[in-house]
């Protein structure tokens, strides 16, 4: 059974400008995840694989803070709706503690502005390391709405 965590704002801008920096744009993620410590690093730079642009299939190299790197694999990219993603590669940290990591960001109009949702559902190896992944799922979840705030901030 997978632990989910999800994340939320509101951005004051129209939903085709909010997708386009927070999720058009890979080099964006190292401006807005600065992750949260001591178990979460943040991004230090990002960039499709094989010069790849966004979409099903494509693999990203996401070089974290802490040294490490991991590969995410675009599962579906919707422009400006809807970005998701899971794990190809992991760090240690997550190979210790799951099997993958299943991301999805929605971008839906609200009022003159852009709702967005960011959740995640981690899949913990077992009975023996689902406490860690809970542990590390609340630690997540306030790197993902720390990003979020991020965006929301540059884009007043």
């Amino acid at each position: 059974m997978a632990i989910e965590v999800k994340a939320e704002t509101v951005v004051a801008r129209p939903v085709e400008e909010v997708f386009e920096e927070a999720a058009g744009r890979v080099e964006s993620l190292a401006k807005y995840f600065t992750g949260y410590a001591p178990l979460i690093p943040g991004i230090r730079e990002a960039s499709f694989d094989d010069g790849a642009k966004a979409a099903p299939g494509a693999l990203r190299t996401v070089k974290l803070t802490d040294g490490t790197a991991i590969k995410e694999r675009v599962l579906e990219y919707e422009a400006p709706r809807v970005h998701g993603y899971d794990m190809a590669e992991m760090n240690a940290l997550q190979r210790l503690i799951c099997t993958n990591m299943v991301s999805r960001w929605t971008f839906e109009p609200e009022g003159a502005g852009t709702r967005v949702v960011w959740s995640y559902a981690i899949h913990p190896k077992g009975a023996l390391t689902r406490p860690l992944a809970w542990l590390v799922s609340r630690f997540f979840e306030k790197a993902m709405q720390r990003c979020l705030d991020n965006v929301r901030a540059a884009m007043p």
